[in-house]
């Protein structure tokens, strides 16, 4: 049993180092498209278009820097206060519960991809096509 949930553990923090790769990769593509797009592509647009594609660009960064952050959570665990004496069953709970922590960070990481990569592209629709 808890050779599984070490194998579960390593999995979900395999993955969740890839979603983190992927959600730096997003704060890059963001930045990149700001400069691009920057000032020329927003220069078209009246004041309520540039304040609308502006916060949806600052909201992905700060949901991909956010996301980021549970990913590597998810992946490499989150320091905390470790008590010398334990018994089995408190060391298979505490496993058991950094598995579950791991898998809800992931999740929420994902998600945050999600939602990082739709405002992003909301914005380039903005400052295209408005």
């Amino acid at each position: 049993m808890q050779d599984l949930q070490a194998g579960e553990l390593d999995a979900v923090r395999a993955q969740a180092e890839k979603w983190r790769n992927g959600l730096g990769g997003l704060v890059a593509l963001t930045t990149v498209v700001a400069s691009i797009r920057g000032a020329g592509g927003a220069a078209t647009l009246d004041t309520a278009g540039k304040i609308v594609a502006g916060a949806l660009l600052l909201f992905a960064v700060a949901i991909s820097a956010i996301g980021g952050f549970v990913a590597m959570r998810a992946a490499y665990g989150f320091p905390a206060r470790r008590l010398a004496e334990a018994s089995l069953d408190e060391l298979i709970t505490r496993r058991r519960d950094r598995l579950r922590r791991a898998c809800r960070d992931l999740r929420r990481a994902v998600v945050m991809a999600y939602v990082s990569l739709t405002m992003v592209l909301g914005s380039l629709g903005i400052t295209w096509f408005a």
